[in-house]
C-alpha cells in the first residue's frame, strides 16, 4: 500500500506527493529515460506519485490524438509496472489545449480513445493538462461554449466520468498561478467557473503566486483553495530548469512551510532535466514531508519540540552526507554498475569485431598524437577521458551545491564570491599606484580578499577535474556542462583580479585604461580556455 503523505478525509480520496516530470534529453534514449524513472521509484524517500508528461513523447502533447504502438505500449506498461510494485501511483497526463476542438465530438472521442489505451495498460489515475495555452476560442467552440473555462471544465468533467471516476483526477487550468490570473485570484472568472462546475472529486494543479514561487504558505494558499472550492495540488517549480539550459538547482526543497499538508490534496515537485542533480531536492521533499506529517498526526514528544521542524539548512547537510555514498559509486550513464556497462562494451566490440569495415581509413587512429606544447596550462591539466577513482570531498560537494542552489537565492559559497568580486572591483583604486593617499590597512584588505577570492576560484579549477576524474560517470555526464560552466567563469573572474591588481601598480595606466584593459585581456583569456563546438568537451 502507497503511504499517504497528504490525508483531509473531507476532500483527500486519495495519496499524492511526487511529479517527476522527466523532459527530453538529447544525450539519452527514451529506453534510457525509462530506466532513470525506474531508478528513481527505487529511491522513494517516503514518496508515493509518480506524473508522467516528458517532453520526448510527442504523443504526449503535440500528437495527442495518436494511441501508442505496440513498441510505445510496451514501455509505458513497463512504467506502470514498476511504480505499482513498489507501492508509487502512476498518473498518465495528456495535454490537449494547443489545438483540441472543444466541440468535436471526433477529438473528444479520440481523446477518450487515446486516454482508454493507457488505461486497458493498468494505469488507474490521470491528469489533464491545459497549461501555457492560447485563452481565445475557436468560432465552433465560441457557440457551443459560454467561456473558455466552461469548454475545459466540460471536457475534464466528461472524461473523468468516462474512465470511471478513478480516485485520482488531476486538472491543469490554464491560470494556475496567481500572477496568470485576470484581474486576481479572488476575482478571475476563469477560475471561479472552474471551481462551481468542475466535479468535487478533481483535483485542480496550483502553482503558487507565480509559475516558480519562491514562498508557499497557508495565508497564501487559503485563498485559491476558497476560489477553487477544494484544497489545490501544488505543482513545485522551485527545481525546475528546463526553461534555461544554463541553471541548474541543486539546493535543498525551501520556503515551504511543514503545515502545508493540512492544506494540500497533495505536492508534485517538478526537478531538474538532468536525472543526477536531482538527488538532494528529492532528498530534502522526503524530509520535510515526513516532518509536515509528523506535525499533522501530533507526534512531537513535547510542545514546541525542535526535533520535528523542518530546517533546509540541516536537511541539506543530511543529504549531502548520503549523497557522498552515492557520489563513490562506480556507476555509468543510465545508472549501470561499471562491471555491468563493462561487459555489455565487451560484448559490443566483439560484435563489431565480426564486421568488415566499409572503409579502412575510417577505423585507423591519428597518425600522429596531438601535439599539446601549445594549449594553454588550464587546458592541457583537463584529461576529458580519465576514468580515475577520485572521490568528491564534502568540501567540493558543498562548493558545487553553494555555486547550483535556487532559482531565487544564491548558496553561501556563490554569495561570499560575487560580494568578494564586487567589493574588489569597487575598491580597486585601494591598489592603484596613482592613489598615494590609500590607507595601508584598505590595501592590504583588498589583497587580503583578493587571495581569498583567488583561492576558491582555483577551488572550482580542482572541482571540475575532480568530477571529470570521478567514479561515477553518471553524475559526470549529467553535470559536466555546469561545471565546465562554472570552471571557464572562475579562470575569467581570476584573470580579472589579477589583472587589477597587477595593472593597477603601474602608475603610467590610467585607473579607466586599467579597466578597460583587464576586461580586454579576460575576453581573450575566455576565447582561449572557452572551446566554441560543444561536442570537444562532451563526454
Amino acid at each position: 500500500m502507497p503511504i499517504r503523505l497528504f490525508q483531509r478525509p473531507k476532500y483527500m480520496p486519495y495519496p499524492a506527493s511526487l511529479l517527476l516530470k522527466p523532459a527530453s534529453d538529447k544525450y539519452c534514449c527514451k529506453q534510457i529515460n525509462n530506466q532513470f524513472i525506474c531508478n528513481i521509484m527505487k529511491i522513494r524517500w517516503g514518496l508515493n506519485t509518480y506524473l508522467y508528461g516528458p517532453k520526448d513523447d510527442l504523443k504526449h502533447r503535440l500528437l495527442w490524438r495518436e494511441v501508442y504502438s505496440p513498441e510505445e505500449e510496451s514501455q509505458l506498461s513497463t512504467l506502470i509496472v514498476e511504480s505499482e510494485k513498489r507501492g508509487v501511483r502512476f498518473v498518465y497526463s495528456l495535454s490537449p489545449g494547443q489545438d483540441i476542438v472543444f466541440s468535436s465530438p471526433c477529438d473528444i472521442k479520440l481523446l477518450k480513445r487515446k486516454l482508454q489505451q493507457v488505461s486497458e495498460l493498468g494505469c488507474q489515475a490521470f491528469a489533464i493538462l491545459f497549461d501555457d495555452i492560447d485563452h481565445s476560442l475557436c468560432q465552433a467552440d465560441s457557440q457551443a461554449y459560454s467561456s473558455f473555462a466552461h469548454a475545459q471544465v466540460s471536457v475534464a468533467n466528461d472524461i473523468y466520468q468516462f474512465l470511471g471516476e478513478p480516485p485520482v483526477f488531476l486538472f491543469c487550468p490554464t491560470e494556475y498561478c496567481g500572477s496568470l490570473c485576470s484581474p486576481s485570484v479572488s476575482k478571475s472568472p476563469y477560475l471561479m467557473t472552474v471551481g462551481e462546475d468542475l466535479l468535487p472529486n478533481i483535483s485542480v494543479i496550483w502553482t503558487g503566486n507565480k509559475v516558480i514561487s519562491r514562498e508557499l504558505s497557508v495565508e497564501g494558499l487559503s485563498e485559491v483553495e476558497s476560489v477553487l472550492q477544494r484544497p489545490p495540488v501544488v505543482w513545485d517549480n522551485l527545481h525546475a530548469n528546463d526553461y534555461d539550459s544554463r541553471r541548474l538547482f541543486l539546493g535543498p526543497f525551501k520556503g515551504r512551510e511543514p503545515q502545508l499538508v493540512t492544506h494540500l490534496r497533495g505536492l508534485l515537485l517538478n526537478p531538474n532535466c538532468e536525472f543526477e542533480a536531482n538527488y538532494i531536492p528529492l532528498h530534502t521533499l522526503g524530509t520535510w514531508f515526513r516532518t509536515g506529517r509528523k506535525e499533522r498526526n501530533g507526534d512531537r514528544t513535547r510542545e514546541g519540540s525542535e526535533e520535528y521542524q523542518y530546517c533546509p539548512e540541516m536537511a541539506l547537510s543530511d543529504a549531502l552526507q548520503d549523497w557522498m555514498d552515492e557520489l563513490s559509486q562506480p556507476l555509468q550513464p543510465g545508472r549501470v554498475y561499471e562491471s555491468d556497462f563493462q561487459a555489455g562494451a565487451q560484448l559490443m566490440l566483439e560484435n563489431e569485431s565480426e564486421r568488415k569495415p566499409h572503409n579502412d581509413r575510417f577505423h585507423q587512429g591519428p597518425e600522429q598524437p596531438e601535439d599539446l606544447g601549445e594549449v594553454p596550462v588550464e587546458i592541457a591539466n583537463v584529461k576529458l577521458l580519465c576514468s580515475g577513482k577520485a572521490p568528491l570531498s564534502e568540501s567540493q560537494v558543498q562548493l558545487l551545491v553553494g555555486l547550483h542552489y535556487l532559482p531565487h537565492e544564491h548558496g553561501p559559497s556563490a554569495q561570499r564570491l560575487l560580494q568578494d568580486l564586487t567589493w574588489l572591483k569597487a575598491n580597486c583604486h585601494l591598489v592603484s599606484a596613482n592613489d598615494k593617499k590609500a590607507p595601508q590597512q584598505k590595501t592590504e584588505e583588498w589583497r587580503c580578499r583578493a587571495a581569498r577570492f583567488l583561492g576558491v576560484c582555483e577551488e572550482i579549477a580542482v572541482l571540475h577535474s575532480t568530477v571529470v576524474s570521478g567514479v561515477n560517470r553518471a553524475v559526470l555526464y549529467d553535470l559536466y556542462p555546469y561545471v565546465w560552466d562554472l570552471r571557464n567563469t572562475a579562470l575569467v573572474a581570476k584573470y580579472f583580479i589579477d589583472c587589477l591588481n597587477n595593472l593597477f601598480n603601474n602608475a603610467c595606466l590610467p585607473t579607466r585604461l586599467s579597466v578597460s584593459y583587464c576586461l580586454l585581456i579576460c575576453l581573450c583569456t575566455c576565447s582561449l580556455v572557452c572551446p566554441t563546438d560543444d561536442s570537444t568537451h562532451r563526454q
